[in-house]
């Protein structure tokens, strides 16, 4: 399960934080509709993260979650 901050409708950056707690924050919606995709090609167990936007790209942050079962 996916909770995403304050949804903006700014460009996407391609970089977020994404961790089992986040501190408040906003993201836009197209990085939320990048990490979501992501998320279902990864496979992960389920557990639920957090997200809002940050300083790394989602391809990494998405595989750091996956890796260590979203704990942060």
């Amino acid at each position: 399960m996916l909770r995403p901050g304050g949804l903006t409708d700014d460009p996407g950056t391609g970089q977020v934080a994404l961790e089992r707690h986040v501190e408040r924050g906003s993201i836009p919606r197209d990085d939320v509709a990048a990490v979501l995709v992501a998320l279902l090609d990864a496979d992960g167990d389920g557990t639920v993260l957090e997200l809002v936007g940050g300083t790394t790209p989602i391809d990494e942050a998405v595989a750091a979650a996956v890796r260590r079962g979203g704990r942060g």
